[in-house]
């Protein structure tokens, strides 16, 4: 997926993106001046992320 479709996907900001990249917390590859990301790098990120829920009573 390219960067547009990710920052839509997870609902963040372009900036917000840039920040996960440079802080290594998702994975990527860069032809010319377009940014993509493999679908399993983000099933990993959401994956690492993941909170189970609260059992409720």
């Amino acid at each position: 997926m390219d960067n547009e479709e990710f920052i839509q996907f997870m609902g963040i900001s372009k900036r917000t993106a840039q920040c996960w990249r440079d802080e290594g917390k998702i994975s990527f590859s860069q032809v010319g001046n377009k940014i993509y990301y493999k679908m399993s790098d983000v099933d990993k990120l959401l994956a690492e992320h993941y909170n189970k829920s609260f059992k409720s009573k």
